[in-house]
């Protein structure tokens, strides 16, 4: 019965029903479950919804600002120039997608979080030429470095939950998710490099050494960005460890498709993802130090700086009057199909926390006994598909993943190091993130685009496996050596 509204939403995914049905149908069965079949008073249900109604707000908040950002960039031409830029005029090719989807998105979603790479970095990835379908998968990629994203919130909770250091925490979650970066850049490679010779040759023609060799590259680009990316943890700190690797590996990248020779930086189109980068770090400083809550939780919110630097940009970018007048409504539409569907998600995650329904189906999976260790990536990234934040899903899971850690005698560090990674990666795959970008993809699908046809199933059926196979490496290295950590 605690399964039930996760099946249910799972089932009603594949279907041509409205994005919203399958979390709305979670959602009211969880409820109905938790009150009926559990006796949860909905007392305690409403705590779980009212304690993250916050996040809820920002969450919205901040697609609608992301969106507005987006559709300014487009409008202006401003995501081509910077798109050129990038990659030195080399279009959609292997070093470019891994520029994205190691560097570019990474850095916006460990500076912003929520998903506003993916808005942001989807419309540059069109920009660079490749087709929307190759567009979302690669953004979606970029989420590997989802534990650190919004200056590492989620990996924090996972500390506290755990009772060790942040740094700690930092250092186990970057081990574990070394699998993530490096699978990510060799999947990025092989969807890149498959879609660069789509455009000027048959399939027919691709060979067993062209696989390896956009394989050996992105392993290899992955297995430096995990490297880097821990490095900074113990060097800087967990908090800014994402953002840093992945400014390095943007600038080593820059320098590598332009072989040395830089071109000028386009700082006029790129001011208004400064004031939403800059703007987002200080408040965010500001937030920490100085107003915890309240005009502090404003100020740090990417939500203010992205609709201000949207805002900015129709002014120093000199936005057309016409496209002026479209951009509201065009803006609008595309939130409410993105929104709606994605705040759902969330009040399902609180609806099987608050209503007892996760710690039954914990208990259930903890009374495997040392067999539960094979299953602590699969719970982590269970409640990062559902939640679609690492932070929502170590709130829901973690305390009963420690709880279970101390009864094995395993060291709480390294399980809740695995449940922070793989939630992280479960963002990857969630329904809100898929909703996200296919909704941001689908309008620029015409009648001769190269490849597969874009739909939420074309983008699931790439990243699922991906998801799992990375789940199944995670659970049988908790099985192997987690015991011998306790």
């Amino acid at each position: 019965m605690a399964a039930l509204p996760i099946v249910l939403t799972l089932g009603l995914l594949p279907t041509k029903l409205p994005s919203w049905v399958a979390p709305g149908v979670g959602l009211a069965a969880a409820l109905v479950i938790a009150v009926a079949w559990f006796a949860t008073p909905w007392s305690h249900v409403g705590e779980a919804f009212g304690g993250g109604a916050g996040t809820v707000v920002e969450v919205l908040a901040i697609i609608g600002g992301g969106i507005l950002l987006s559709r300014v960039m487009d409008r202006t031409g401003g995501q081509q120039r910077i798109a050129i830029w990038l990659s030195a005029g080399g279009g959609p090719t292997v070093s470019t997608a891994l520029l994205m989807v190691t560097g570019v998105v990474p850095f916006l979603e460990s500076v912003t979080g929520f998903g506003v790479s993916v808005i942001i970095g989807l419309p540059l990835l069109l920009a660079l030429g490749f087709t929307p379908l190759r567009a979302a998968l690669l953004s979606l990629l970029g989420l590997t470095v989802a534990p650190w994203g919004s200056m590492a919130p989620g990996t924090l909770l996972g500390a506290e939950i755990a009772g060790v250091p942040l740094l700690d925490m930092g250092l186990a979650s970057g081990a574990f998710n070394i699998v993530a970066f490096v699978g990510g850049g060799t999947l990025a490679a092989i969807v890149a490099g498959r879609g660069s010779h789509e455009v000027g040759a048959h399939r027919g023609e691709l060979t067993w050494k062209a696989y390896a060799v956009w394989a050996a590259t992105g392993f290899t680009a992955g297995l430096v960005q995990g490297s880097v990316v821990v490095l900074a943890n113990l060097l800087l700190g967990t908090a800014v460890a994402g953002a840093v690797g992945s400014l390095v590996m943007a600038a080593l990248w820059a320098v590598i498709i332009s072989r040395g020779k830089l071109q000028p930086t386009p700082w006029r189109y790129l001011s208004p993802y400064l004031i939403l980068l800059l703007g987002t770090i200080a408040g965010q400083v500001i937030e920490r130090t100085l107003l915890p809550n309240g005009v502090g939780a404003v100020l740090g919110s990417p939500a203010l700086w992205s609709i201000s630097g949207a805002l900015a940009g129709v002014w120093i970018l000199a936005m057309e009057r016409h496209h002026r007048w479209l951009l509201p409504r065009e803006t609008g539409r595309m939130w409410l199909g993105t929104a709606i569907p994605t705040g759902l998600y969330l009040l399902l995650g609180y609806a099987i926390s608050g209503g007892g329904l996760a710690d039954s189906l914990a208990a259930a999976l903890t009374s495997l006994g040392g067999g539960f260790l094979f299953l602590v990536p699969f719970i982590g990234g269970l409640g990062g598909y559902i939640t679609a934040s690492n932070t929502g899903a170590n709130s829901m899971f973690g305390g009963t993943q420690t709880a279970a850690a101390h009864a094995l005698g395993v060291e709480p560090l390294w399980v809740m190091g695995g449940q922070n990674a793989a939630a992280g990666l479960g963002c990857l795959t969630s329904p809100a993130r898929i909703e996200l970008a296919y909704r941001l993809a689908q309008p620029h699908v015409l009648e001769d685009t190269p490849g597969r046809t874009l739909s939420r199933g074309a983008l699931l059926r790439i990243t699922m496996p991906f998801f799992l196979a990375c789940l199944v490496i995670w659970g049988f290295a908790c099985l192997l050596f987690l015991p011998a950590a306790g």
